[in-house]
């Protein structure tokens, strides 16, 4: 029988359409899959920036119960005020009592001048009771009353200088504690002062610090939100960009759907052929068509299922 080359070329090609119909929707599924891995990866990739810039909000200004860091910032703000305030009154607690030491020293310095005058009292006494003995002595018998009266002028007078003595050397005691513990609270106090003074600007500086590094993150923060909102549209916007299986997926089928029809319609006007001619020029076909393939995937879908080819 004589094969009319070009229907022998026709079957063989035509043979091999149900093959790259294959291919195509293979290809459109794995496109399909591809662009739906994409999408979600771009969602998580903007979903986990929303809840980055939200973990970060919760910490700044807690919206879940707790404190957050301005509430914080505030609270120890209060805190170092008061703890100021405490030092504060205790140093003024202890100026107030350095004046009333300072009022006992004078009131001891008082007993003092009282304690002379006694003691000029008691010389007085006890000379008064000497020039009465002389009397007495002069007076003979008629003065015994007034040697009697002169012995006890004697003797208080001199009790009244021991006296005198042991409240001088008491109230000297005193004075001297008093003196010191003034001293010792005025260094204090004074220490205290300057160590709350040193205290509120270190807490001044500090606190200005951490006010504007808090303004700082807080700015930060709202630069982030912006950011992860900027990113979530943009994100939106390559999802519906790359949404484009559909369309391919159309195509694809369009493409498939005319192989199709064209393998029927020209397989029904092709002439009877030899079929061993017919194989073997498929064999061709299919090798070359086999050494075009590039990936695994394509040899695999290439690979027949059986052995029974179709020949027009």
């Amino acid at each position: 029988m004589t094969v009319n080359p070009l229907s022998l070329e026709v079957a063989a090609h035509l043979a091999i359409i149900p093959r790259l119909n294959e291919q195509l929707a293979e290809t459109s599924r794995q496109v399909e899959s591809a662009v739906l891995d994409i999408c979600a990866n771009f969602s998580g990739i903007a979903d986990k920036a929303r809840r980055g810039v939200e973990a970060t909000i919760a910490i700044v200004d807690s919206t879940d119960g707790h404190d957050g860091f301005t509430v914080l910032l505030d609270r120890m703000q209060d805190t170092v005020a008061a703890a100021d305030a405490r030092l504060a009154a205790t140093a003024a607690r202890s100026l107030r009592a350095i004046e009333r030491l300072q009022q006992v020293e004078q009131s001891l310095r008082g007993v003092h001048k009282t304690l002379d005058h006694i003691e000029e009292l008691a010389a007085g006494l006890r000379l008064l009771a000497i020039n009465a003995k002389i009397e007495a002595v002069r007076s003979g018998e008629r003065g015994s009353g007034f040697a009697v009266v002169a012995d006890e002028m004697q003797r208080a007078g001199k009790e009244s200088r021991e006296l005198a003595e042991h409240i001088r050397e008491g109230v000297a005691q005193m004075t001297g504690e008093a003196a010191e513990l003034s001293t010792l609270l005025r260094e204090g106090a004074q220490e205290d002062l300057a160590s709350i003074e040193q205290s509120r600007e270190a807490f001044a500086i500090a606190s200005e610090a951490m006010a504007r590094n808090h303004a700082m993150l807080r700015d930060s923060i709202r630069e982030g939100t912006d950011l992860s909102r900027a990113l979530a549209e943009d994100v939106s916007a390559a999802i519906v960009g790359l949404q484009f299986q559909d369309r391919v997926n159309q195509r694809l089928l369009h493409v498939s759907e005319a192989l199709t029809h064209m393998r029927d319609t020209l397989g029904q006007a092709l002439p009877a052929g030899d079929d061993d001619a017919a194989r073997q020029r498929l064999a061709e076909v299919e090798a070359r068509l086999e050494r075009s393939y590039t990936m695994w995937e394509e040899r695999a879908d290439g690979a027949p299922d059986s052995g029974d080819i179709e020949l027009f």
